[in-house]
């Protein structure tokens, strides 16, 4: 009897220690397992969170690209909107000028009794520039071109044919911004050297005439346009203003067939004419109305047409 309880005993002992057994071997491998479990779980977490911080950074990159081409086209219409504003600011001040002057009535007798007629051309060169001196050619008329500052090839080259086609060059003003040209002495002659050694450079020729950007009696200016015009007389520049207006000054007022006329009106009353066009980049109307004008005069006995040279009477709107 003893001998059997001593063998249940030892029997129990032995489940004991195995389930002991098994108990650390549990314990042991799920000591050992869940750090590896934690570690993938973790490594999983870690893998979405940069997926979701690489498409954060895409996103925000993504977002600064359009930030920044937001702003640089609120650049571009800044800058347009002031260019058209300052553009639009002289474009008025000519068109008050043009209009307060127009057919100014100073005439100067030929002597001869032909008739003499100035064509001029402000503000170009541009596009209509070459179909300008297309039609000057075709006409066998020569003319004046008062220019402004264009460093493009295309300006380049015509600045060269109108000079190499027998029309006079002048200088009208590098930058055509009124209130800055017409700020200082010291700015206007900073312009204007400007021009004209930049038209020396592509040329070889340093033009000795000008027409001042709305003609010397302009109502922009805060220096003297009598001083001016004596300093620039005393360096050997010749300043011309207009007594005829084509009127084509605000670019989309009248038509071709208006402007002709007010040419030809003008050109009927006096013997000399020095007549104000434009070929400036909105000039459509002064091209067409420019073959008009020339059907009309050159069909005429007693009159020529021909380019401001040093032989040219001077109309100028003051005294100085």
């Amino acid at each position: 009897m003893v001998e059997q309880e001593d063998r249940q005993l030892q029997k129990n002992r032995r489940k004991r220690v195995e389930r002991l057994k098994k108990i650390i071997l549990i314990t042991a491998f799920a000591t050992i397992l869940t750090p590896v479990i934690v570690s993938i779980c973790l490594g999983f977490l870690l893998y979405g969170a940069n997926a979701r911080l690489r498409k954060i950074e895409a996103e925000k990159a993504d977002m600064q690209s359009q930030v920044d081409e937001l702003s640089l086209k609120i650049d571009n219409l800044q800058e347009s909107i002031t260019f058209y504003e300052e553009k639009q600011k002289s474009e008025q001040a000519e068109t008050e000028t043009v209009l307060e002057n127009e057919n100014s009535g100073q005439d100067i007798m030929t002597g001869d009794g032909i008739k003499r007629v100035y064509l001029t051309f402000d503000d170009g060169p541009s596009r209509y520039t070459d179909q300008i001196l297309d039609i000057l050619a075709e006409y066998h008329v020569k003319a004046t071109f008062f220019v402004v500052g264009d460093t493009s090839e295309e300006a380049k080259a015509l600045y060269k044919r109108i000079i190499s086609e027998g029309h006079s060059i002048g200088i009208h003003s590098y930058s055509h911004k009124y209130h800055e040209i017409y700020a200082s002495e010291e700015a206007f002659f900073e312009d204007f050297y400007l021009l004209s050694d930049y038209i020396f450079d592509v040329t070889g020729v340093r033009p000795d005439i000008c027409r001042l950007p709305g003609g010397s009696s302009n109502t922009v200016s805060q220096i003297d346009m009598a001083e001016i015009v004596n300093q620039l007389n005393a360096q050997g520049v010749t300043c011309y203003d207009w007594n005829i207006s084509g009127g084509d000054a605000d670019g989309h007022g009248l038509s071709a067939e208006q402007i002709a006329l007010n040419v030809i009106s003008g050109v009927d009353t006096f013997q000399t004419s020095i007549v104000l066009l434009h070929d400036g980049k909105d000039k459509a109307q002064t091209v067409d109305a420019l073959r008009m004008i020339l059907d009309e005069l050159t069909g005429r006995q007693e009159l020529e047409i021909k380019p401001i040279t040093e032989e040219t009477p001077i109309i100028l709107h003051i005294t100085h």
